[in-house]
């Protein structure tokens, strides 16, 4: 009898689920409440990185030289990059140009969970970049693509990620202005589906055809997506 029941004991003993968290450890945010006292270098990462996704200039319209995708596939990069490198030599292989691109927008993405050291690990729409991915053709596969990203510290309250995601779902054609820059943290891989880590990072000037795609590449049928009403 003994036997029986010291049976069932370790029978309903090995059926007992002990739950185990395995949540990761929160990231720090370096004090930081909003981007508005999140530091320009960030919190962790590469600081120097940081600093060109945080900038807050505004290109001369004078110095702003019209792209094509293969004029960001011809730019040079280096193998591989150290964090915390000065980036001198990225400068004069074309980083901090102010450009003009103009593609079919097919996707946006964006953070909230927190995983962007520029912006301070925050959490949270409003303190996280857009994520923008263009292609050339509207049937284009996201590995051809070139990457422009908003950031939150000079986007306009009128550029919302509901406009965005409406657009890029319709896969608009758009005009995107801002600055290159060499996304070293991807470099080698790792980083999202694209043809060139080159990017356009910020975005300083975002707009929308809203006529034929004839037209706008003519020059007419531009509108700011500011102004744009939400979808």
């Amino acid at each position: 009898m003994k036997s029986l029941k010291l049976t069932i004991l370790v029978l309903a003993l090995c059926c007992v689920v002990i739950p185990i968290s395995f949540a990761k450890k929160a990231k720090s945010t370096c004090g930081a409440t909003g981007f508005g006292n999140c530091l320009v270098k960030g919190c962790g990462g590469d600081p120097e990185l940081n600093k060109k996704k945080n900038s807050t200039a505004t290109p001369a319209a004078a110095d702003i030289e019209k792209f094509k995708r293969a004029d960001f596939v011809r730019l040079k990069f280096p193998a591989s990059w150290t964090s915390g490198t000065k980036r001198t030599l990225l400068r004069t292989w074309g980083e901090d140009k102010p450009v003009e691109y103009e593609a079919y927008l097919i996707k946006t993405k964006h953070y909230t969970s927190g995983m962007e050291s520029c912006n301070c690990n925050l959490k949270k729409e409003e303190n996280n970049d857009f994520h923008l991915v263009t292609v050339t053709q509207k049937n284009a596969s996201e590995d051809s693509s070139i990457t422009a990203e908003i950031t939150p510290r000079i986007r306009p309250d009128g550029w919302t990620f509901s406009k965005l995601t409406d657009i890029s779902h319709k896969k608009t054609y758009v005009k995107i202005t801002g600055f290159l820059m060499l996304d070293t943290q991807h470099l080698g891989g790792g980083g999202p589906s694209r043809i060139t880590d080159w990017e356009i990072h910020p975005v300083t000037s975002m707009q929308v055809c809203t006529g034929s795609v004839t037209a706008c590449k003519a020059g007419t049928g531009w509108e700011d997506l500011a102004s744009m009403p939400e979808p």
